[in-house]
C-alpha cells in the first residue's frame, strides 16, 4: 500500500467502508460455509 498522510479524507474513509464490507461478506460467506460442511 501506498500511504499518503495528506490524502486521508474520504477516500481514506471509502476503502475503510470498502475493507469493511469485503471482510463481513468473507465472514459471512465462510460461516454459510462451515454450517452447510457440519
Amino acid at each position: 500500500m501506498s500511504g499518503r498522510p495528506h490524502r486521508d479524507g474520504p477516500i481514506m474513509l471509502d476503502l475503510v467502508f470498502l475493507a469493511t464490507g469485503l471482510a463481513f461478506f468473507a465472514l459471512a460467506a465462510g460461516y454459510a460455509a462451515l454450517c452447510e460442511r457440519l
